[in-house]
């Protein structure tokens, strides 16, 4: 873990040793066998909505790099720890390595969200607040139109940009195998939106399935 704020100019050590120690706390309470009560569980050290939203965002776009790389957290002095959504480099299949499978959950094996989603409470929420963003910011219609508006809004600035990078569509082919690497704009935009409308339809039918991850005979060894 790194503190970027307050910055090194800024940062005593008596504030870092206080940072470093609530925030040993908020682990302790997270991997400990009271992780789920009202007295000693998580909530009293994180906005769950928070980081419910973190799961559900990242998973939506298979962004597997959170929770592992670039992740960053935040906290008020007097409020609770917060997660950071950044770094999509790597999602909507974007990934370099392998094709990504449209199917499946792989969020609940990341540190923090693989205790969190062992509450069935903090489940439940996941499945509620998917379905209320899929009919708001999630819903495919607003994501792909947003989509549109930008590009829009870009106009010619695309082509000025294909002047002087269009090159990378030739020499630079990261993803494997080759075929999935767009050579147009045009073709990845679209490759775009064909992920938005298939990861959306496997989520909207599957996300009841979070549900197992909580379920005590999944955490047998967890139960008070």
């Amino acid at each position: 873990m790194n503190i970027e704020y307050p910055r090194a100019g800024s940062l005593t050590q008596e504030l870092a040793d206080a940072i470093e120690q609530d925030f040993s706390d908020f682990e302790k309470a997270l991997y400990s066998y009271d992780y789920d009560t009202h007295d000693y569980g998580y909530q009293n050290w994180i906005d769950v909505d928070s980081f419910v939203d973190y799961f559900i965002l990242n998973e939506f776009t298979q962004n597997y790099d959170a929770g592992y790389l670039s992740t960053y957290i935040s906290k008020d002095i007097r409020g609770k720890y917060q997660m950071i959504v950044w770094d999509f480099n790597n999602a909507c299949d974007n990934f370099y390595e392998t094709t990504m499978d449209i199917q499946g959950f792989q969020m609940q094996d990341m540190p923090w969200q693989w205790m969190l989603t062992k509450d069935e409470d903090y489940d439940q929420r996941i499945i509620d607040r998917y379905h209320m963003w899929r009919e708001t910011f999630l819903n495919d219609d607003y994501l792909v139109d947003y989509i549109d508006d930008v590009i829009a809004y870009l106009g010619d600035a695309v082509a000025r940009n294909f002047e002087v990078w269009g090159y990378s569509f030739t020499e630079y082919r990261p993803l494997n195998p080759d075929s999935r690497n767009p050579s147009t704009y045009e073709e990845a935009v679209k490759q775009l939106k064909k992920f938005i409308y298939e990861r959306g339809a496997w989520m909207d039918y599957n996300i009841e399935a979070v549900k197992q991850y909580g379920h005590p005979s999944f955490n047998k060894r967890y139960n008070h």
